[in-house]
């Protein structure tokens, strides 16, 4: 109000001080002069010009509160979208995202949506849950929604379903003069968080990156010596342009030509390499998913006034849906088929047995306390164990000795008439066997048989032992028979007892 008042004031003090000269504006009509003069009615005329001032005052004030109506909305909108642009941070690609202007064509057939209270972790995943979605830039949380770092805004092919991630050097780039190994470097900024592009690559079946290098007299690797390499994501120096890098050597070094064989100079391993005075470039797609993103590029030996040497990188650009084939085998596994809470897991161990871990999954692949080892799991499909006994004179030898009392038979393994126990699983058997000879007098020699085979006995000489205590643990498999074989002598008393201790579950 106090500035409206001030300008009504101002407005009124630049009038009083023009007056004199509009009336003098006014008389100058010689015409109207004589009319006033015969009149005789300068006050009438004073009054006039008062009730037009009036109502140009009324008018003034009139404009200034429009005025000061629409200043205080274009206030209000810039406020809003300050609150926007500091929500989305780097959300949108013709932002100022990156040190460096982005290209043009970073934003052509791309239709920015709303950010969202929910967001898939990849693409994929927003495909399949709406088919009808058209390829555009889309929020992503590949880390897992409230968890690790802000959702990232990322390009959806929707015909494809892959997800790129768009960084500051998509355009070719010169490469400044110098001579020594990597003495040009260039930092590669992307539009997500080094931890949100491990997790997609961690999410997603493959991922790639390209590279083209273009090159006029300028090696990148010359004389053993290699002057160009770039960077993986944990900032290790990798020298190989294409592919992945199946040398395991750390200094591996090619490019796309060099695997097909078809660089320049045959006997080098990219068409740059040859340093020739001619324009020649490598081209190459990377795809060795745990080693993307490239995080920086290192050139070299460009100090000649004629050497140039320029590049353009590739978007990170993943795809596909990593599958587990049977049971998963760590916390990971579980992460990337979508388990968000933390908790006690069964998982395949390392020796082929279940284990018991505990999944901490406020913590992500990669970091220390995702799991914790608790022990072995006894995971059987149907308990096995059984206790028959005879207390009745048996003779009859080579043959497997059947019993009369069955105690227990849980899972109905044991056959009391044939003496015959089949495997009903794969696993790791406990079998436990006592008997007392008939006839002290003579030798006592019982033998357990797996598949009419011995696997062990026990022997009792005459005037010696008159008794016999087995105790076997043997790995069977489904279907496989054992049995007690009377070989000599006599017994009017045994007892046998065999339990499934760990069932082979993988």
């Amino acid at each position: 109000m106090a500035k409206r008042q001030l300008l009504i004031s101002s407005v009124v003090g630049l009038l009083i001080l023009i007056f004199p000269l509009l009336i003098v504006a006014f008389t100058s009509n010689d015409n109207e002069i004589k009319d006033i003069a015969r009149s005789s009615n300068l006050h009438k005329f004073q009054e006039e010009l008062w009730i037009k001032f009036k109502h140009f005052e009324r008018k003034m004030e009139s404009e200034v509160t429009k005025l000061k109506t629409k200043v205080e909305l274009l206030e209000a909108k810039v406020l809003e979208q300050a609150e926007l642009l500091k929500e989305c941070n780097t959300c949108s690609p013709s932002s100022n995202m990156f040190d460096n202007d982005m290209p043009v064509d970073h934003v052509k057939n791309v239709r920015p949506l709303a950010k969202t209270t929910l967001q898939p972790k990849t693409c994929l995943e927003a495909l399949t849950s709406d088919p009808s979605l058209e390829s555009g830039m889309y929020w992503i949380d590949p880390d897992g929604q409230g968890r690790g770092d802000n959702p990232i805004y990322v390009y959806c092919n929707m015909t494809s379903g892959s997800s790129s991630i768009l960084h500051d050097s998509e355009n070719s780039t010169d490469v400044d003069h110098c001579f020594d190994p990597g003495c040009y470097s260039r930092q590669i900024k992307y539009n997500a968080t080094l931890r949100q592009i491990t997790m997609l690559a961690e999410l997603s079946n493959e991922c790639h990156q390209s590279i083209q290098i273009d090159c006029f007299d300028a090696a990148l690797e010359f004389n053993g010596i290699a002057y160009a390499w770039w960077n993986d994501r944990n900032g290790d120096e990798r020298y190989f342009w294409s592919g992945t890098n199946n040398n395991l050597s750390a200094h591996y070094h090619s490019c796309q030509c060099g695997l097909e064989g078809s660089c320049v100079d045959k006997s080098l391993l990219c068409n740059c390499d040859s340093d020739l005075a001619m324009e020649l470039s490598d081209n190459g797609v990377i795809t060795d998913k745990d080693l993307l993103p490239i995080t920086k590029l290192n050139f070299g030996r460009t100090i000649a006034p004629t050497s140039m040497s320029s590049y353009k990188i590739g978007r990170l650009e993943c795809s596909g849906k990593v599958v587990l084939n049977g049971m998963p085998t760590s916390c990971q596994d579980l992460w990337r088929v979508g388990y968000i809470l933390s908790g006690i897991y069964s998982i395949k161990g390392s020796s082929s047995r279940v284990e018991t871990v505990y999944c901490d999954f406020n913590k992500l692949p990669g970091d220390e306390g995702l799991q914790t080892w608790i022990g072995y799991d006894d995971v059987k499909s149907e308990p096995v164990y059984f206790n028959v006994g005879r207390n009745t004179s048996y003779s009859t030898s080579g043959k497997a000795m059947p019993f009369e009392q069955e105690n227990l038979n849980v899972g109905n393994a044991f056959d009391l008439s044939s003496g015959t126990f089949v495997a009903p699983c794969n696993g790791t058997y406990l079998f436990a066997f006592t008997s007392y000879a008939e006839n002290s007098y003579n030798s006592f020699y019982f033998s357990l048989n797996l598949n009419d085979v011995q696997i062990t006995n026990c022997y009792t000489p005459v005037t010696t032992l008159y008794y016999c205590n087995m105790l076997y643990t043997v790995n069977l498999n489904s279907g496989d028979q054992v049995q007690m074989i009377l070989q000599r002598g006599s017994t009017n008393n045994a007892i046998f007892t065999g339990a499934l201790l760990a069932e082979n579950v993988f």
